[in-house]
């Protein structure tokens, strides 16, 4: 869940993979591409969105990318992926294919 700065609209990304973008408090949502532009978003876990196109390696399968968050300054975002890597960014990610930092995260038993 991310929302605009001022809270006039909030993004959900939804089991579909499909970024919805609506209105505060209504509820109402928003397609109009121009207008989502437009949108300045006060915080980022979206995976979605043609701001963050560049975090998908070539040939990922939708489900390999599972968490995003912009830093504070708005100049980075971070991913979690199924392969255990945690990867960073420039912010906004608007290139294909880009080769972000990473390194491996792995989880002791």
């Amino acid at each position: 869940l991310t929302f605009s700065f001022p809270r006039s609209y909030f993004q959900v990304s939804t089991g579909a993979y499909k970024r919805q973008v609506h209105e505060v408090p209504l509820g109402k949502q928003i397609t109009d591409p121009a207008l989502i532009e437009k949108i300045t978003w006060a915080t980022w876990t979206s995976i979605l969105g043609d701001e963050v196109i560049g975090i998908w390696p070539r040939n990922a399968d939708k489900a390999d990318v599972n968490c995003a968050c912009v830093t504070h300054a708005g100049l980075n975002i971070v991913t979690g992926d199924d392969f255990g890597l945690v990867k960073l960014f420039d912010f906004p990610c608007t290139e294909k294919f880009v080769s972000g930092y990473f390194i491996l995260v792995s989880t002791a038993s």
